[in-house]
This record gives structure tokens, sequence and C-alpha cells, in this order.
């Protein structure tokens, strides 16, 4: 070990790289190293993920987003049960076109943990892909 601490604000910080190489692994690799099982480890994933940092405002999961290249994540709309977030921007829209069988898993699991997290109730996140981008479902549990 180098003894150098590792977590996601650190690696966010320091590593730049285009979104190709991490577009191989999760719609390639993955899936065919987890098989069936991939849409659900790949949601797991995303919630495990938020957990490794704090979250302190929407704001700062925005950027986030827009940081690691996944895309620009906006607030929508505010419903008595739950959120809706809206995905678009450039990355997003080569995916849905380049990408047949495209999901979001891994960001909907990770927008339900820090919105369970922010709002200190349980959440669950479906992503439904649409022509101008990705809409996430953060349903709360409550």
């Amino acid at each position: 070990m180098t003894g150098k601490e590792t977590n996601i604000a650190t690696i966010i910080a320091n590593l730049h790289i285009t979104g190709s190489g991490y577009d191989l692994i999760r719609y390639i690799g993955l899936p065919d190293m987890l098989g069936k099982e991939s849409h659900l480890i790949l949601y797991v994933m995303g919630k495990n993920l938020a957990e490794k940092s704090d979250w302190v405002s929407q704001e700062e999961v925005i950027e986030f987003f827009r940081h690691v290249g996944w895309g620009e994540l906006q607030l929508m709309k505010e419903k008595r049960r739950g959120l809706i977030f809206q995905l678009s921007g450039e990355v997003v829209d080569a995916r849905i076109e380049t990408i047949e069988d495209i999901e979001f898993r891994l960001e909907a699991g990770f927008l339900a943990y820090v919105m369970e997290q922010l709002l200190n109730k349980e959440c669950e996140c479906i992503a439904e892909v649409k022509k101008d981008g990705v809409e996430f479902h953060v349903i709360y549990s409550d």
C-alpha cells in the first residue's frame, strides 16, 4: 500500500479521462461478465459509489454528474411521492444514439442513495430513456 487515501472525491479531482473506455467496460465488458444480473448489479454499484461520500446538497450532486461525465442533471419536478430529474447533454445523446441496449441503472442507483441521504427518506430510482435525455423518477418508499 502507498498510504494514499483513495476515495471518490480524490479520484475525481485528480483523474480526467474520456468516457469511451468507461462506456466500453460498462456496456460491453460488465454485461458479458455479469450476465442477466448486470442491471441489478449496476444499480447496487451506483448506490455503493454514492455511499462513499457525504452529500450535502443537490447542487453538489449535479456538479458530480457533470464532472464524472454522466451528463447534465437537472431537477424538473417535485411531487408528493418523489422527484423527477432529467439527465441530458452531448454524452447522453451520443449514448442513446449509439448503444442499442442503453441503460442508466448505475446513475439511478447513485441518485437513489444520494437522495436518501439528502432527504432522510428511503428512495428508489427508475430511469426512463426519452428522445431528449433520461428521466429519473426518484420515489420515496416511506
